[in-house]
């Protein structure tokens, strides 16, 4: 099963650089633990229960590399939950009710 993580980081009340920074590190690890990116989009082949704990764990990965008091991983982040990606539904694409098939001729 494919399986998402969304992680959003809180621009509107952190600054942008200290985000930017932070959204690079995060991907970086999060990338480097077998996820892959799509878009802001973290994907995985992996139960729902694993890779929700594997991405809490690399978060905690991360909060313990910014090694400061004052840089808690957890105040920037404005979003973080998992869902089935395979429930997704592009919208850029057309409804999938339009599509017909037809056999050979």
């Amino acid at each position: 099963m494919r399986y998402a993580i969304v992680i959003n980081l809180d621009y509107e009340s952190n600054g942008y650089d200290e985000c930017h920074e932070l959204w690079t590190l995060i991907t970086q690890r999060m990338v480097e633990a077998g996820f892959r990116l799509e878009g802001r989009l973290f994907t995985i082949e992996m139960p729902p229960s694993e890779a929700c704990e594997h991405a809490r764990r690399i978060i905690e990965e991360v909060n313990r590399s910014l090694g400061s008091v004052d840089r808690d991983v957890f105040t920037y982040l404005k979003e973080f939950y998992g869902y089935d990606h395979t429930r997704t539904v592009n919208l850029l694409l057309p409804s999938s009710e339009n599509f017909e098939i037809r056999e050979g001729p």
